[in-house]
């Protein structure tokens, strides 16, 4: 059994995963995604044995609110009226001085009101996207119960992609899916100012040559890129096609291809 991922999340794999199962490795004894966001292909695969790690500690303090406490952030969400109002006094909120559980439904509650599932901030940290059209349905007690199950198992691990991999071995799988590295320009997505630039593409390259070394089998998620499918030589690389729908008008969203490079 499959679950719904908690977070609605911009640039979410959901509508890849019959690719994604595909390009799986035949077994593995342990799950780690060092990008976790939406945790979508985790959240389909539920292993047994994981790691989940991302920069954003919004994420990781939600999932760890979820595994530890589900009852208490339903209580939390089920509390907050559904309207702009809300949504705005919940955005403008110092997460640095609420507790786990009330980071959790603050997040959860954002991401299904705010614009596209976008999660961007400012330079300061803020969050600031508007609200979008509609306020997507919330999970009800038995969802987080099932999500919490399913972490239950899992470490989380807050900070720079290296750190959940640094550990790996012949017998772990790693799903890479990192941002889109665009320049050095700042644009606020994924939490921090340079969360991912183009100097962190170069380094996960190193990093994925250093697992393929160690035996760790890999799975990398990104877009169609010259200098990045010219690196992984001798990997197995899949050309896919996406619809991008992050823009903010219906006609000026499109098609674009990505890869699926494994190296096995």
């Amino acid at each position: 059994m499959s679950l719904k991922p908690v977070l609605r999340w911009a640039g979410s794999k959901r509508k890849l995963l019959p690719n994604l199962r595909s390009a799986l490795p035949p077994t593995f004894e342990r799950y780690i995604e060092p990008f976790a966001g939406s945790a979508v292909l985790f959240f389909d695969l539920l292993p047994e044995k994981a790691v989940l790690g991302d920069l954003n500690p919004e994420i990781i303090a939600t999932y760890e609110a979820i595994r530890d406490d589900p009852h208490e952030v339903f209580e939390l969400l089920n509390s907050i009226p559904l309207n702009s109002e809300a949504y705005y006094l919940l955005r403008s909120l110092n997460t640095n001085c609420l507790k786990a559980s009330e980071r959790a439904a603050r997040l959860i509650y954002l991401m299904k009101a705010c614009f596209n599932g976008v999660y961007r901030t400012n330079k300061s940290g803020q969050f600031n996207v508007p609200i979008g059209s509609r306020i997507y349905s919330l999970p009800d007690l038995n969802q987080l119960r099932q999500l919490s199950s399913a972490l239950s198992g899992v470490t989380l691990t807050c900070g720079d992609f290296e750190q959940s991999i640094k550990n790996t071995t012949e017998n772990d799988f790693v799903y890479i899916d990192p941002p889109y590295s665009d320049g050095t320009r700042f644009r606020g997505e994924y939490g921090y100012a340079g969360s991912f630039v183009k100097t962190d593409q170069e380094r996960l390259v190193e990093v994925c040559r250093g697992l393929t070394d160690r035996g760790t089998k890999v799975l990398l998620s990104f877009r169609e890129c010259d200098v990045l499918c010219d690196a992984l030589k001798g990997w197995t690389l899949r050309k896919i096609t996406v619809a991008r729908s992050v823009a903010g008008f219906s006609h000026s969203r499109c098609k674009a291809n990505e890869i699926l490079a494994s190296n096995y």
